[in-house]
């Protein structure tokens, strides 16, 4: 599965886009933001395996962004204006996209993206060689977060509570986009409200769960997924 960002100011676009990608079976949207700023975790070929991103946003330089990433995944620009070209080749860009996308074009560039799939000697991002760490922004600064450490994440609202072994994070992010960033063969999702390390389960009984001491609810269209992942974990 090739996971996929979206960070474009303009929500419509990110939806139109969205919808493209969605047809896609191969690709997964790990998560859709306004600005770079927005993005709760550090954006590098371990975690994000394509990032579209426009040039013009709130308050940022998409192509600034990209200059400073370190270890970059591919690169999409989507933007609406075509001045952009010459200086996104310098930058080996994967594609340039003027919106509105049409759908012929984007095929183009998924071809390129699934080139690249096959051609590759080890999985993308959340598969072989994903590190065993990512950051998260909390409170305007970038926190190292050890997958390790992490407990279980609990969805509240627009926002996700990050349970660690010592410390709770709190960050604006869906839990649909957070999990498919964590590496796939140490966490499950378990409810529409909780993701769980598999490493920290204690027991499990009936349709629930015990991470750490707390009782979890599993539900009821994860529970034949979650009992095998954990049986064979």
């Amino acid at each position: 599965m090739v996971k996929c960002i979206i960070i474009d100011s303009d929500s419509s676009a990110r939806r139109a886009l969205s919808r493209l990608l969605a047809q896609d079976a191969q690709l997964s949207i790990a998560g859709m933001y306004d600005t770079p700023y927005d993005v709760p975790f550090d954006v590098n070929k371990n975690t994000v395996d394509v990032l579209f991103i426009d040039v013009v946003l709130n308050g940022a330089d998409g192509l600034e962004y990209v200059k400073h990433l370190t270890h970059s995944p591919q690169v999409v620009i989507t933007t609406a204006f075509r001045d952009y070209a010459v200086e996104c080749f310098e930058l080996d860009i994967l594609d340039y996209l003027v919106k509105p996308i049409e759908p012929s074009r984007l095929l183009k560039t998924l071809s390129k993206i699934h080139r690249m799939v096959d051609m590759a000697d080890v999985s993308f991002a959340g598969q072989i060689g994903q590190a065993d760490y990512t950051f998260i922004r909390v409170d305007k600064k970038k926190v190292k977060l050890p997958y390790s450490s992490v407990l279980y994440v609990e969805s509240i609202k627009d926002y996700i509570c990050i349970h660690t072994v010592s410390e709770q994070y709190i960050i604006h992010q869906t839990l649909s986009g957070f999990t498919a960033s964590l590496p796939q063969d140490s966490f499950v999702r378990i409810h529409r409200s909780y993701t769980v390390n598999l490493h920290h389960v204690e027991a499990l009984s009936g349709s629930s769960i015990s991470v750490s001491g707390k009782t979890l609810p599993i539900g009821r269209n994860y529970l034949a997924d979650t009992r095998e992942r954990i049986i064979h974990a």
